[in-house]
């Protein structure tokens, strides 16, 4: 007789510091308020502050008033995602200077993007990132310009512009 087993998170901690941690794929957090959500089976690779394996990925590309917006979230975008961020000109009021971003467009980089990662019940470590978009338009990369976040990332689909 086969057992089904939950996922387990692993974290190995050093002075409260994770530094390696395997997170499965949950089920998404709720409805999303544009129409083309997606789920999927991609994921994040955090190479700094910590190293880190997140599996899962919401990829949203916004449609209407949210048009050239494109929302990212490992393993989900939910408040308990580990890795958060959106291209585009971001107009929420909460990400001063954003709404002057150019609209997403395909492969490139994108400047002045503001980026949350928390990890392991460490202190959220947010800034404006440089988002890279792979030519596969489905994957690509992050870090913060002081060097103090980076990684690689991958919705698992093509973005929709």
């Amino acid at each position: 007789m086969h057992r089904l087993r939950k996922p387990i998170v692993l974290a190995l901690c050093a002075c409260g510091l994770v530094t390696s941690c395997t997170q499965s794929n949950p089920a998404p957090a709720g409805p999303s308020n544009t129409p083309s959500a997606t789920a999927s089976a991609g994921g994040a690779r955090i190479e700094k502050p910590v190293s880190l394996e997140v599996r899962g990925a919401e990829c949203f590309s916004g449609k209407g008033k949210n048009a050239g917006d494109v929302a990212f979230g490992f393993p989900n975008r939910g408040p308990d995602a580990t890795l958060k961020f959106t291209i585009g000109p971001l107009r929420d009021g909460l990400s001063p200077g954003q709404e002057n971003n150019k609209p997403y467009g395909g492969p490139g980089d994108y400047h002045n993007v503001g980026m949350v990662l928390q990890t392991g019940g460490t202190r959220p470590l947010a800034g404006y990132a440089v988002i890279t978009v792979n030519a596969d338009e489905k994957s690509g990369a992050f870090r913060l310009p002081d060097g103090s976040a980076s990684g690689t990332w991958d919705c698992g689909h093509k973005l929709e512009h």
